[in-house]
């Protein structure tokens, strides 16, 4: 079990995420949650924001252009990925099976400066990206094991990648700015993705 002292209620059940949904919209971030099915080819859009994504299993987003241009984006499982904003394209995922997708659409703007350091995290935060919108942070945590005391100027989606006993993998959760730690109660390792908001 993974407890934290300060987090949000569940905001989606987790994995699979079919059929899509956006379980978060706020004035911070869209999260959308969709399962890409290979071969399958969107129609084509357009994405107005930066964003980052978050795989859960191994494959490829082959992005086409109009004009030609073909853009693959490879991943493995628990891959994060930060998108640009980008003009219209279609997308086709290449993959054994469906791909389960975290899309977290970014409302801050894209030339923001951020006012608020981020804070120091112990070592079992792995800094996956950070930009002056975003730090990702992977978190990984042995049977057992808790980590410092902190205090998160931020808020926060909380991304699970592996289960514990009170959540699922890909349970997304929004977690308020606050004091707080977590502990890996559990008999697993336990790892989740972190997007702090510099916003």
């Amino acid at each position: 079990m993974l407890a934290m002292i300060v987090f949000a209620a569940a905001a989606h059940a987790g994995i699979p995420y079919d059929p899509p949904a956006t379980p978060i919209d706020n004035a911070v971030a869209r999260v959308a949650l969709s399962a890409g099915k290979p071969g399958e080819l969107t129609k084509p859009h357009v994405h107005l924001t930066n964003r980052v994504m978050i795989y859960f299993q191994v494959g490829t987003n082959i992005i086409r252009y109009p004009g030609g241009k073909v853009a693959p984006e490879h991943f493995r499982a628990g891959d994060v990925q930060w998108n640009t904003a980008m003009g219209t394209h279609t997308a086709e995922i290449a993959a054994a099976g469906p791909v389960d997708i975290v899309h977290v659409e970014l409302k801050s703007p894209p030339d923001m400066v951020p006012h608020i350091k981020t804070p120091t995290l112990d070592a079992h935060f792995k800094r996956e990206l950070e930009n002056n919108q975003v730090r990702v942070l992977l978190l990984h945590l042995a049977p057992g094991v808790k980590t410092a005391p902190y205090n998160e100027p931020f808020e926060r989606l909380l991304v699970p990648l592996t289960k514990s006993a009170r959540l699922q993998p890909g349970e997304v959760q929004w977690l308020a700015p606050g004091a707080g730690a977590d502990e890996n109660t559990g008999t697993a390792p336990y790892e989740a993705i972190i997007v702090e908001f510099k916003k």
